[in-house]
């Protein structure tokens, strides 16, 4: 088997592990109103939305790329909202935005990426987190 196809593998069985995590989540946040034989779900709050987001880059431990979460929260929450959250964490400095349109957590951001970072006040966080000031990035190229 070809290294291409392993790592396909093993991308989709992330996709397929954080789907089912947040379609569990997903589960418990719903409401539903009951009345004679009519059930009723009502729709996701955005704090919802943002909670199931952030469960989803800490379940995958790595950043996901758009094409990933539209996968994963596909008939949950739909592009154009999800694409609002996501950029609304991103400029709240809560998650890193990636080359390739990838998304991950602080947590979760590779090294070697972090010059590639498209929202650099993330970047001291990062920092924090790796206990260290990257004043340069001799150290990650």
């Amino acid at each position: 088997m070809s290294q291409l196809v392993k790592k396909y593998e093993a991308e989709e069985e992330v996709i397929q592990r954080v789907r089912r995590k947040i379609l569990e989540e997903f589960e418990k946040m719903k409401v539903v109103i009951e009345d004679a034989e009519i059930s009723v779900y009502t729709a996701l709050v955005d704090d919802d939305v943002v909670r199931l987001v952030l469960i989803a880059l800490d379940e995958a431990k790595q950043p996901l790329s758009w094409r990933d979460l539209k996968k994963i929260f596909s008939g949950i929450v739909g592009e154009d909202r999800l694409r609002k959250i996501l950029s609304s964490l991103k400029a709240r400095n809560i998650i890193a935005e990636l080359t390739h349109t990838r998304y991950s957590l602080p947590q979760y951001v590779p090294v070697e990426e972090i010059p590639k970072i498209k929202n650099p006040g993330i970047i001291p966080v990062i920092e924090r987190i790796h206990g260290k000031r990257l004043q340069s990035y001799e150290e990650v190229q």
